[in-house]
């Protein structure tokens, strides 16, 4: 293990010496002007869709009205955000919001990596791309389909209630109405359907793990179990880390598609969050202000957690592990 542990330290310092500095970088798009043309598309896409619609988040500092326009509606300051903060079940969106992304985090972001790891431990070559195709399938799932096989599983009338009363003789089970059992499905059907994909990164990651590591840990006498604690996640945890940061960052995001699909009227309490109270102020009752708003409040609050989380892993640990 010491022969592993002094090669990936000198791996690492050779990494850190011969990191390119901002000049290099530019004089290497200019060397590679051809290369550089190709991404003018991406960039002009990035641009056109990503940062030229900020532009609209003037509404919500604005009375806005579809006929007068972006320009033509008269400014009214703070008055949207004070009217959201001050909404009755503003407090509750938020709670249900950052319970559920707090949940998915907890056990769906470990479970990718827990199985990327045991699935790169597979020799077996056809019985490993089985896994993984089968773990990929559900993520090309949309979850329109997804919560509809979800809702006939579960439902009162469903197959998972009919093999209990059938054959278990028991009570048939209100999984869809009951806050604690809707909120296990929809954690448990989240990693489901995003474990496999997720996992992707981390296996390329393991992928470009030197063999030599390995190979030093065996003639040390690294049993299976130790390789992996002491050279893979070493070796991913840049990985791990950047995509730590990003998730955090979508903290005031929940799925969506999932929550929108999958929830009723009696999980409300539970399962009401910011996106879906966007969707009925804005699709339903059209205050587009109020929800441009929300989505304001929503990106700031992200970059502030990037900001944070980055900030934190830096200091508890390599810088490598941070994005900046």
């Amino acid at each position: 293990m010491e022969i592993a542990k002094e090669y990936k330290a000198a791996t690492k310092a050779r990494a850190i010496r011969s990191k390119p500095t901002f000049l290099q970088s530019l004089r290497s798009l200019v060397k590679h002007w051809q290369l550089s043309l190709m991404l003018l598309p991406v960039v002009a896409a990035f641009l056109i869709f990503s940062y030229f619609p900020l532009l609209w988040l003037l509404i919500a500092f604005k009375d806005y009205n579809i006929g007068k326009g972006l320009w033509g509606s008269p400014w009214v300051g703070w008055k949207h955000f004070h009217m959201i903060f001050t909404y009755p079940d503003m407090l509750q969106l938020i709670r249900n919001t950052v319970f559920i992304s707090l949940l998915n985090l907890g056990f769906g972001f470990p479970a990718a990596i827990l199985f990327a790891l045991m699935l790169n431990e597979i020799k077996h070559s056809a019985f490993k791309r089985t896994v993984q195709t089968l773990t990929y399938l559900p993520y090309f799932i949309p979850w329109t389909i997804m919560a509809g096989f979800i809702l006939l599983l579960f439902s009162v009338d469903g197959l998972i209630n009919n093999v209990l009363v059938d054959y278990f003789g028991l009570d048939p089970k209100n999984f869809l109405t009951n806050n604690t059992s809707f909120i296990q499905l929809l954690i448990g059907s989240a990693i489901w359907k995003g474990m496999g994909w997720s996992s992707i990164i981390y296996l390329a990651a393991i992928a470009g793990v030197n063999p030599q590591l390995y190979e030093a840990a065996h003639i040390d006498g690294a049993s299976r179990l130790q390789r992996i604690v002491s050279i893979t996640i070493p070796s991913i945890a840049p990985v791990i880390g950047i995509t730590f940061i990003l998730q955090v960052g979508g903290l005031m995001s929940s799925n969506f598609d999932q929550i929108y699909n999958m929830y009723n009227a009696q999980v409300y309490k539970v399962a009401d969050v910011i996106d879906t109270f966007v969707v009925r102020m804005g699709v339903t009752q059209m205050q587009y202000s109020i929800t441009t708003a929300m989505g304001l409040f929503k990106g700031v609050v992200g970059f502030i957690l990037i900001i944070l989380s980055n900030y934190i892993i830096r200091k508890t640990s390599d810088s490598e592990n941070s994005l900046w």
